[in-house]
């Protein structure tokens, strides 16, 4: 794969020639050294943030290109191709800041946040002149790939990255056989309380966790009876984090899991501080 350059993966996209035809500019951002699972999470939480991030620029960088291609700074050389942006015009403020209009294109959307290059030597140099340079593809993650299984202990989701998930079962199957591989013992929690109020839950059956998870994709609250009311409020279950308390043998008995369960909410308080109402 990393005969492969970035330029070569972009040109079998159709309508692509306006990258040749005009000034662009490639741009890492600062990732930090985040994992891309972390990556992923910023983006579905942050969007908007990270987009005002690109916008606002200490120094003239984009005045001299009509388009940038912009990735984000992974571990190493690394980057993760982010999207293409078509640079509309500029605001200079007192302060000397420059803010940049700018346009993603949905042209590049199956690329994106799925293609690892490697920026090469010159990783200071952010941002490089595109008909200069290329970058060889290291990596191409399937459509939907939210990073690879971090083990049960290390679980944390918000609901938007659960959605992505069970959406996407062939591009995470580390994930689907593992969690349908256990019963166990999950908590969810309600960030949009100020206490952050807690929901312990119970899987078992054929598909495990995975299969008990599905079931808040599909509807937001599981059928459970204290989510059902909160969840009347349009797009509530996005308050919600996932974890797993406990992972069980796949043998136990449904008796023996609920068991288990309701010590958890003893142990927990989540019947009456919580958002367990049985």
């Amino acid at each position: 794969m990393s005969l492969l350059t970035f330029k070569k993966l972009i040109s079998l996209i159709p309508n692509h020639p306006l990258l040749t035809s005009s000034r662009v500019k490639y741009v890492r951002h600062k990732g930090h050294d985040k994992e891309y699972q972390d990556i992923i999470k910023d983006v579905l939480a942050n969007k908007n943030q990270l987009e005002e991030y690109q916008k606002n620029q200490d120094k003239p960088i984009f005045s001299d290109c009509d388009y940038i291609v912009s990735f984000i700074g992974l571990d190493g050389a690394k980057a993760l191709f982010w999207n293409v942006f078509k640079v509309w015009q500029v605001r200079q403020f007192e302060n000397g800041k420059y803010y940049y209009d700018l346009e993603e294109l949905n042209l590049f959307d199956e690329l994106s946040y799925r293609v690892v290059i490697d920026w090469g030597k010159g990783a200071l140099a952010w941002h490089q002149h595109y008909q200069n340079v290329d970058k060889s593809v290291l990596e191409i993650y399937p459509k939907g790939y939210i990073g690879s299984f971090p083990g049960y202990d290390q679980i944390l989701l918000t609901y938007s990255e659960l959605e992505l998930l069970i959406n996407n079962p062939d591009a995470n199957k580390d994930w689907r056989y593992a969690l349908a591989a256990v019963s166990a013992i999950y908590l969810i929690v309600d960030k949009n309380t100020a206490d952050e109020k807690q929901y312990i839950g119970s899987a078992y059956g054929a598909q495990g966790l995975w299969g008990r998870w599905s079931q808040y994709v599909k509807n937001g609250h599981g059928d459970n009876m204290t989510l059902v009311k909160l969840c009347e409020q349009e797009n509530y279950q996005q308050n919600f984090t996932f974890t797993i308390l406990k992972t069980l043998p796949k043998n136990l008995q449904e008796h023996e899991v609920i068991a288990i369960e309701s010590l958890f909410k003893k142990k927990l308080g989540s019947r009456v501080h919580g958002l367990n109402a049985n």
